[in-house]
């Protein structure tokens, strides 16, 4: 049974495939925390905007105490689901001088933000957020931060584009220079690959983007795409 079988909605195959996947991602270890550790952030999301009135219950919230986590994270984790407004460069600094490692803050950011991406898609096709997975592969974290990282002026540290990025900004962004946006996640390289394969697939992909022309949806032109996106951006108050 596909993911999406419960919508009349035509889905691409390579949507479900891609958004089965990232659910799955909740449940595996990342670069800064476990597979149990990272499911309990998810949760801890769901359960803000549940609570908040933004979605509607799957029943899986109560998975928010199911691994022992700083208040500290547990607060990102929620202001980021209730749509990150208040978070600026003294939030960033606060919640580190509180105990959060910078990389744990991308991580943490990143985790909840695909969430929140894929609890809108479902709603916006009718169907409820699909339940999160059972812990895999529950490893200890590496922790390991990119040697080539460095303060660009973003929030936290980031890999440069090629060829100051060296091999994995060569991975991650490809030879040409990367949008700031593409590269906000790099700190944590997993984190940003899976920021941009969504980006890659449901937007335009970096040889594709400044193509004014083209649409990646039958339904809208790019001008219509934008003028959708930009309204978004508004009311998200996205200083992007």
């Amino acid at each position: 049974m596909s993911l999406y079988s419960d919508t009349n909605l035509p889905i691409p195959s390579s949507f479900e495939s891609l958004h089965e996947d990232e659910l799955l991602s909740f449940a595996r270890p990342g670069t800064w925390g476990t597979a149990t550790q990272r499911r309990a952030i998810a949760a801890e999301a769901r359960k803000a905007r549940v609570e908040a009135g933004m979605q509607e219950s799957v029943g899986d919230e109560t998975l928010a105490e199911s691994a022992d986590l700083p208040e500290v994270a547990r607060r990102l984790a929620r202001d980021v689901a209730l749509a990150g407004i208040g978070i600026d460069r003294d939030y960033c600094k606060k919640v580190q001088v509180e105990g959060l490692s910078e990389g744990a803050y991308v991580e943490i950011v990143g985790l909840v933000a695909r969430l929140a991406h894929l609890d809108v898609f479902a709603r916006g096709i009718g169907v409820s957020s699909r339940q999160l997975a059972e812990p895999q592969e529950d490893k200890a974290p590496s922790m390991q931060r990119p040697a080539v990282a460095r303060q660009e002026g973003f929030f936290t540290a980031s890999i440069p584009s090629a060829p100051e990025g060296g091999e994995i900004a060569l991975e991650l962004f490809g030879s040409e220079p990367a949008p700031n946006i593409v590269r906000s996640l790099s700190l944590v390289p997993e984190e940003a690959r899976r920021l941009n394969t969504v980006i890659d697939m449901e937007y335009f992909s970096a040889e594709t983007i400044f193509d004014l022309t083209r649409s990646s949806l039958r339904a809208l032109s790019r001008p219509q795409m934008e003028l959708v996106a930009a309204k978004i951006s508004a009311l998200n108050q996205c200083f992007y």
